[in-house]
């Protein structure tokens, strides 16, 4: 794994991180999701390059150490965008001619969609794990009292209402609950990693929270996701106990929102039994196949 530190427009440094591999069959670009970190991945990325993938991963602004500390962007510098640019950075300073998957977890999946947006046509291929198509009103009421909030208690404030309003009612499917995070896998000593880990379940300011919901009202409009190039694979999984997902509507409710914008290649793949971090499941190396299976079979022909 190398280290490489980058430099924003803004001249804020981040750091990628790169499990580099001669010649690759494609790089595998990997975005994780909210109130956790990068690194988390190593083991899914290490699977992945000895299976000849490159994989590079960075971590998001107000992520994995990256100050503010669960902050995007102040009010009017885009956060949103500014996500996608860092995207489009790591992605300049290590890909070369290979093919280009993109795979995102979580709000990683949202984030992912919005880049295949903008810029559908450098990708092989659209991984999204542990996502769903957010409803519409659910997206607008959030957004009424993230800015309510904010008016009141400033934009970087760190919103525990706002994580309680997300985040609150996911354990309650799975009790008696061991811990407040039972919904994130059946396997304890993932949870307790996570529990343990200082890069992990911290709160997200009132701005980020706008800045993520902005970007839902996004991705969530049919023409926005017609953008995206119609030939290009998608591979949707999760677990048809996670939360985030709707306890297994989710995930086919965001096939069926890619199928009627013209995509033509969408794959589901939903585990029984299985929550949120699929590649931290019990059954995590059943996953990490099936996913390298997809990739192997989606690999554009040679020379292209």
């Amino acid at each position: 794994m190398n280290r490489i530190s980058l430099t924003t427009a803004g001249q804020e440094r981040f750091d990628a991180w790169l499990f580099p591999v001669s010649n690759p069959k494609a790089t595998v670009h990997i975005l994780h999701g909210m109130a956790e970190h990068c690194l988390r991945y190593q083991p899914f990325a290490v699977f992945l390059q000895q299976a000849g993938y490159q994989v590079v991963t960075h971590n998001h602004r107000g992520h994995g150490g990256r100050l503010p500390a669960g902050h995007f962007a102040d009010p009017q510098q885009n956060g949103w965008q500014r996500l996608m640019d860092d995207i489009q950075q790591v992605q300049q300073a290590v890909c070369a001619t290979e093919p280009l998957f993109l795979l995102g977890h979580s709000m990683g999946s949202f984030i992912a969609q919005g880049y295949a947006i903008r810029h559908g046509e450098r990708l092989s291929g659209l991984i999204l794990s542990g996502s769903d198509r957010q409803p519409a009103p659910m997206i607008y009421a959030g957004l009424a009292v993230a800015h309510l909030l904010r008016q009141v208690q400033g934009p970087r404030h760190l919103s525990a209402l706002m994580n309680q309003l997300s985040f609150g009612a996911f354990n309650r499917h799975f009790r008696p609950d061991r811990t407040a995070f039972d919904w994130l896998s059946r396997d304890r000593h993932q949870v307790d990693n996570y529990i343990a880990d200082p890069l992990c379940g911290h709160l997200c300011s009132l701005q980020l929270w706008i800045d993520l919901l902005g970007g839902l009202r996004e991705i969530g409009q049919p023409q926005n996701i017609a953008a995206i190039p119609a030939g290009l694979p998608v591979y949707l999984f999760g677990g048809d106990q996670d939360p985030v997902g709707r306890i297994g509507k989710g995930l086919p409710a965001l096939a069926q929102h890619f199928l009627r914008t013209g995509h033509t290649d969408v794959t589901v793949k939903l585990y029984t039994g299985g929550r949120h971090e699929m590649l931290n499941e019990s059954n995590a190396g059943e996953v990490f196949h099936d996913t390298l299976n997809w990739l192997n079979s989606r690999l554009p022909p040679s020379g292209n």
